[in-house]
């Protein structure tokens, strides 16, 4: 089955890690036949890299910090993305390792609903 938008987070260990991990599923859950998630560690797997292009028509990355351990695992395996989201840059917050509050969660919800959004209606 071909996906009109595959989402790659990094569920990183922190709270807007956590935050855009809830939020991808919230969106999947809203989307199921045009979305789905892709295994980020994946990507470094050359038949799983073959399958993801194959299987998406765009797709869209979250890294929670910084650190960009998401984009730097894509870029080394040449996946590209239509869209790319650095949540702590983004939002201009620091990295906290703590678990988030409903109101950032909420606001990263809405954050990548909205990027969601304009790639699913330009496909």
């Amino acid at each position: 089955m071909k996906y009109k938008l595959l989402m790659f987070t990094c569920y990183g260990g922190c709270a807007t890690g956590v935050s855009a991990s809830k939020a991808c599923i919230r969106v999947w859950e809203e989307h199921p036949d045009d979305i789905k998630i892709g295994c980020l560690p994946a990507v470094a797997i050359p038949w799983k890299f073959k399958e993801i292009v194959k299987n998406s028509e765009k797709r869209i990355l979250i890294d929670a910090c910084p650190v960009k351990c998401g984009k730097v695992l894509c870029e080394k395996e040449g996946m590209t993305m239509d869209r790319y989201i650095e949540l702590t840059s983004t939002l201009d917050i620091k990295k906290a390792k703590q678990l988030p509050s409903e109101d950032l969660e909420e606001e990263i919800y809405g954050l990548i609903l909205k990027e969601v959004d304009i790639l699913l209606s330009a496909s």
